[in-house]
């Protein structure tokens, strides 16, 4: 009868082992257990209310901007000073202008709410023009036919600083904007839009300006059927978040970054159509997380990345993986800087490889880097010393002309990739005057460390390095002539290795469907309004201060009316039904436990 003397151990530890699997199924997003994004996911990226732009306005809430004079006409909306302020679930037109003042959204946390831009200006000179405090969703409509603006001014009150307001649409809340009208955002402090859960765009001409970040949100970045043009101080979009789930999708439309430190940048990216050209100082797509979770995928579009001056910068670049199935890549990045057109985490483990699509890919031999061996679609890459406006052309065994491109900028290696090679044929390749002939046999040929330990030319067996590598870049310069080991080469400017394996400059190391509902178009008044313009009154002061926050009367009002107007929450805001069901399962558990426990001391006494 030793045994009852370690139940109560024993059941401590089933007690433990049930409530750490729950603890890992309700978190297994946030501790990297789930992917990203999948196959499976990808048809849940846009919900139907994402995608209607086109949603019913009979009852919606009118509101008319005007300095120190905007009405209200309707339910869930009151005016104070310049500020309007949305309360409540439901839909809201917005039209007009005010010079210094600002749209404020404090819903429920559970609140859906649609917002119309009817040809609406809104600058606020010391916060966001548009700020979503608290709400289940936003949807921002741009009316067809109509431009809206949203700007913000060149410093931030101390009140907004310290509640972490940077952007001039700032939302800490899902945000969605679509519809066929345009918006130009303008952010003169910070960022331009900012969304610290899940954006979404599927619509509209978009124009970003901003001193930082044109697009910067916390989750992710959901793209289709946009118009975007973003002109950043620092980054293009980006989402990054602390457990390294951020992802950007983009399925369509159109993207064009000018000008911006990195274009793209979150721990996954997946791009499966549309048309991007990037232009950036650094990375032009980069998936920058940590945990071994970082992945380029490209299955359709076409994306332009062109480099001019960028030093160290890459075309594409991946902490760990790149695949690509599909679409056109076209990436030009300068020589002199020892950028890399594609790199990716081969020092990691991480692999690059292609099935499909096509890439033509120049930037500088020092590092370069092409797919791996177990690509299933043929590849060609060589050093090439060229300079500025050579043509790259390939042409397969039959004479064909299988592309030609003009490079804009100069270049020592080429990585090309077609669906018409195959892995045996023949082709010529043809950089400028020089021509030649190579098997397409998917080895990273053309030498250099990165670019395949000593390719194919590598004389005489000699050490790392081969191929011709110009001007000494990497380990190994020149032909490495007698086996000199790492040998020749002076390096010039990339002593030592520094982050991603790369030498530094002074050679010092270094969602599914949300179950969304339209609110009760018929519903009654749920709100207090002052006469027939329907103005919501102002909150009292307090303490001598002026409160900008929901008025008395709101917080006093008829609850269970109110509750009776909350829409569905988002699926993914709450426990998933899944969790509830281990969560139950553990109790049962732990009950069941108990009775053990109970039965072997009733029998040990």
């Amino acid at each position: 009868m030793a045994t009852h003397k370690h139940i109560d151990a024993i059941c401590i530890g089933i007690t433990a082992f049930t409530l750490l699997l729950t603890l890992l199924f309700m978190c297994g997003k946030s501790l990297g257990i789930t992917a990203v994004v999948s196959e499976e996911n990808v048809d849940a990226m846009f919900t139907e209310n994402d995608l209607n732009s086109t949603w019913d306005l009979a009852g919606a809430t009118q509101i008319t901007l005007a300095d120190e004079d905007s009405t209200v006409k309707g339910n869930g909306a009151y005016v104070y000073h310049n500020e309007i302020h949305i309360v409540y679930a439901g839909k809201y037109v917005l039209s007009g202008e005010l010079s210094d003042g600002s749209v404020i959204i404090e819903a429920d946390n559970d609140d859906k709410v649609w917002l119309l831009l009817d040809g609406a200006s809104v600058h606020c000179e010391d916060n966001a023009a548009l700020r979503v405090e608290q709400a289940g969703k936003v949807f921002l409509t741009l009316q067809e036919g109509t431009e809206n603006t949203l700007a913000s001014g060149s410093s931030y009150s101390e009140e907004a600083v310290s509640a972490g307001v940077d952007g001039t649409v700032y939302s800490r809340d899902d945000l969605t904007i679509n519809g066929t009208g345009s918006l130009t955002v303008t952010a003169e402090y910070q960022h331009g839009i900012v969304c610290n859960d899940d954006f979404v765009i599927t619509g509209g001409t978009v124009s970003v300006t901003a001193a930082q970040d044109t697009i910067h949100a916390n989750d992710s970045a959901r793209i289709k059927d946009a118009d975007l043009t973003l002109s950043a101080g620092d980054d293009g979009i980006v989402v990054s978040n602390d457990d390294e789930t951020a992802f950007i999708y983009v399925e369509s439309g159109n993207i064009t970054i000018p000008s911006c430190y990195e274009g793209l940048e979150a721990t996954q990216i997946t791009i499966a159509g549309g048309t991007i050209d990037i232009a950036p100082t650094d990375d032009g797509i980069n998936a920058n997380g940590n945990s071994g979770n970082s992945v380029i995928t490209i299955t359709g579009g076409e994306i332009t990345v062109t480099n001019e001056a960028g030093r160290d910068a890459d075309g594409l670049d991946s902490n760990k993986d790149i695949y690509i199935s599909g679409g056109k890549l076209f990436v030009s990045v300068s020589d002199s800087g020892g950028s890399c057109a594609i790199d990716y985490g081969s020092e990691n483990g991480g692999k690059c490889e292609i099935s499909g699509g096509t890439v033509l890919a120049c930037g500088s031999s020092g590092m370069a880097e092409g797919f791996d061996s177990s690509s299933t679609q043929g590849f060609l890459m060589q050093t090439a010393a060229a300079s500025a406006g050579t043509i790259v052309t390939v042409i397969d065994a039959a004479g064909n002309e299988l592309i030609s491109e003009k490079i804009p900028y100069s270049f020592s290696s080429v990585l090309v990739s077609l669906p018409e090679m195959k892995i045996g044929d023949t082709c010529t390749l043809i950089v400028g005057d020089t021509e030649t002939e190579m098997t397409v046999d998917n080895v990273s040929n053309g030498g250099g460390f990165g670019g395949g330990f000593g390719g194919r030319q590598m004389p005489d067996g000699n050490g790392f390095g081969g191929g011709q590598m110009p001007s000494g870049d990497g380990f190994g310069g020149g032909q490495m002539p007698d086996g000199n080991g790492f040998g020749g080469g002076q390096m010039p400017d990339r002593g030592g290795f520094g982050r991603d394996g790369r030498a530094f400059d002074d050679g010092t190391a270094d969602e599914t469907q949300d179950n969304e509902s339209v609110p009760n178009e018929n519903s009654s008044p749920r709100f207090p309004r002052d006469g027939d313009a329907g103005e919501m009154q102002p909150p009292e002061r307090q303490n001598g201060t002026e409160r900008s926050m929901v008025p008395p009367e709101l917080q006093q009002g008829n609850m269970a009316e109110r509750e009776n107007a909350l829409q569905t929450a988002d699926a993914g805001a709450s426990i998933s039904s899944e969790a509830l069901i281990l969560l139950g399962a553990s109790v049962v558990v732990l009950l069941f436990g108990c009775v053990i426990a109970g039965c072997y001391k009733r029998r040990g006494r």
